[in-house]
């Protein structure tokens, strides 16, 4: 087999093991680490979902983009909450965009 083959099997066993994972899941205690992780998938994949969004139209607004993920980063990590980073980075980059600056 090639390696492309076996590239395709294995994403297709993680991506099946994790569906087959999150059916036997419920009847089980996570503890520790696995507990730990499940916590911040969300964190994680709001980031990834976030950081293909970065990039603007030009380079004004690609800074006004990368402050308003800099508030939310330092919002969420002083509140350890994602909605109000979420709030206040969002109404950054709204205001900015409202003044024309971006």
């Amino acid at each position: 087999m090639t390696p492309l083959t076996w590239t395709i099997l294995a994403m297709a066993g993680v991506t099946y093991g994790v569906r087959l994972w999150g059916l036997v899941l419920p009847g089980t205690r996570l503890r520790g680490f696995g507990r730990r992780f499940l916590d911040l998938v969300p964190v994680a994949v709001f980031a990834a979902l976030a950081a293909s969004g970065l990039e603007g139209t030009g380079a004004v607004d690609n800074a006004w983009r990368l402050a308003a993920a800099a508030v939310t980063v330092v919002v969420v990590a002083r509140t350890r909450s994602l909605a109000p980073g979420l709030l206040l980075g969002l109404a950054l980059y709204l205001a900015v965009r409202a003044l024309g600056w971006a």
